[in-house]
């Protein structure tokens, strides 16, 4: 039953700390540490003023003792027993002692204000040191006797009493003194401490409400009960569940964002091949016709020129359109960086001697990449391809690098010393069908663009003084070993 009683008490007051807020936590936290301190200091001083008052009283008793000793040693001598009593008679009008007897060195009573006693032997001998204040009387080296004073004691427990009765009520006024400015300080530093955790929760609040996310089941309210730290912790786990609900809503809406960004640019690139494919259309019409009214015209091989060229640009459009809109199944290999820009130069040795193109190669021997060979040979490849259709017919020069730079990435690129790209062009030109040829499919730095970022990398657009740079990046894991 005991065991019971004790388990309820103990969780009805846990129930009530818990129902507590910080701020009074605190508070009592404080004060129960003044207090504390408070009741050492009490207990220290309260003993000390004890046994202070004790000692005090003792030795007021001993002063007494020692005064009658000394002032009875000329009567004893002169065997005065009338000045004997007058002298033990004075010293018994102090309210601190209770009886006095003068006792020679045999231990017989030879002084005394009770006049029976005379003549008696005192109980005990004095050299015992039974009697707490008793005092030899000598002259010289003579022993003459013993003064032995009996203390009131229950007067002296009075005046210690008395004196602890006024310690007490002094330390009870300077306790009260203490509780209210503890009071007082407990409340602000109570205050001061939950005013920032309030402020966060407040701000909190705020935020879960600006967060409301229409379709999803409301929270239920915060608990009435618990302190500011239990507030804060569940505003936090609804905070949290706010936010993921928030980033699940944001997450859907970027999944129909993509899916309308991908219409539109289907629809975009739909209305450029349309526009494209009428293009040679009309010409390959307007040819036809021609070769048909007039069965051997003069400028027949013009006509069936621009026939294959307007089918050879049917055809490359048509790629184009195919390898940007399949998708790109990476497959990562170590391989020599040169070796790389070597096989994608070689794809245009073609172009660069029709041009009279000159192509420099700057990359180390020893520099390893981690990447798709036959997607990045293909990169650079449409980059150098523009580079050459950029460049005039004589005294165009090209440099094909590739490093690792200082942050650990790898770096491939095409220089030129073109036209460069007008500022107008730079937002637009990685977009699908942006071109700035004349017979150009506008795909090409499109597909660059989706390389690399299967590759998890980027393509930039360099600035530079003369001509144009374009420079592959990609991440440090894709750097040499």
């Amino acid at each position: 039953m005991s065991t019971l009683t004790a388990h309820l008490s103990r969780a009805m007051a846990l129930n009530f700390w818990r129902h507590l807020s910080l701020r009074a936590k605190s508070m009592i936290f404080v004060l129960m540490l003044i207090a504390g301190i408070y009741g050492t200091i009490v207990l220290f001083i309260f003993t000390a003023a004890e046994q202070n008052v004790e000692v005090r009283i003792h030795s007021e008793v001993l002063h007494l003792s020692r005064g009658l000793a000394r002032d009875a040693a000329g009567p004893l001598l002169l065997k005065d027993g009338s000045a004997l009593l007058k002298l033990i008679k004075r010293v018994e009008s102090n309210p601190l002692i209770r009886h006095a007897i003068i006792i020679n060195p045999q231990g017989v009573i030879i002084a005394s204000t009770q006049l029976t006693a005379i003549g008696r032997q005192e109980p005990g001998s004095p050299r015992s040191g039974r009697e707490k204040f008793t005092t030899p009387i000598r002259v010289g080296s003579h022993m003459l006797g013993y003064v032995s004073l009996h203390p009131n004691n229950d007067t002296i427990q009075n005046m210690v009493d008395t004196r602890m009765d006024l310690a007490i009520r002094r330390l009870s006024f300077l306790g009260m003194i203490t509780a209210f400015l503890g009071l007082i300080g407990a409340s602000l530093i109570g205050k001061a401490f939950t005013r920032p955790i309030l402020r966060l929760s407040q701000k909190m609040a705020d935020m879960e409400s600006r967060l409301h996310v229409d379709g999803f089941s409301p929270y239920p309210p915060a608990p009435a009960d618990g302190d500011e730290m239990m507030h804060l912790e569940e505003g936090f786990k609804r905070l949290e569940q706010r936010l993921q609900q928030y980033l699940m809503e944001l997450n859907q809406l970027h999944r129909r964002q993509q899916a309308m960004q991908c219409m539109a640019t289907i629809g975009e690139m739909s209305a450029q091949v349309a526009h494209e494919i009428r293009n040679a259309l009309s010409s390959l019409r307007g040819a036809a016709r021609y070769l048909v009214r007039y069965e051997q015209p003069v400028n027949r091989q013009d006509f069936i020129n621009i026939i294959e060229e307007e089918v050879q640009r049917l055809y490359d459009m048509t790629q184009g359109f195919l390898d940007f809109g399949r998708p790109y199944h990476i497959q990562l290999t170590e391989v020599s960086a040169l070796e790389l820009l070597l096989r994608s130069s070689k794809r245009h040795a073609t172009d660069l001697e029709a041009k009279n193109v000159a192509l420099t190669i700057d990359c180390l021997p020893s520099l390893q990449v981690v990447v798709d060979p036959q997607l990045l040979e293909q990169a650079i490849s449409n980059l150098l391809l523009n580079a050459v259709e950029a460049l005039p017919n004589h005294g165009g020069c090209i440099t094909l690098y590739g490093r690792r730079e200082g942050n650990g990435q790898f770096v491939t690129g095409v220089v030129d010393n073109g036209p460069g790209v007008p500022p107008e062009r730079v937002s637009d030109i990685f977009k699908p069908y942006v071109t700035g040829k004349a017979k150009g499919s506008g795909l090409g730095l499109a597909v660059v663009t989706k390389i690399m970022m299967v590759h998890d990398g980027q393509v930039e657009l360099r600035q530079r003084d003369v001509g144009a740079e374009f420079a592959l990046c990609l991440p440090p894991q894709c750097s040499d070993r």
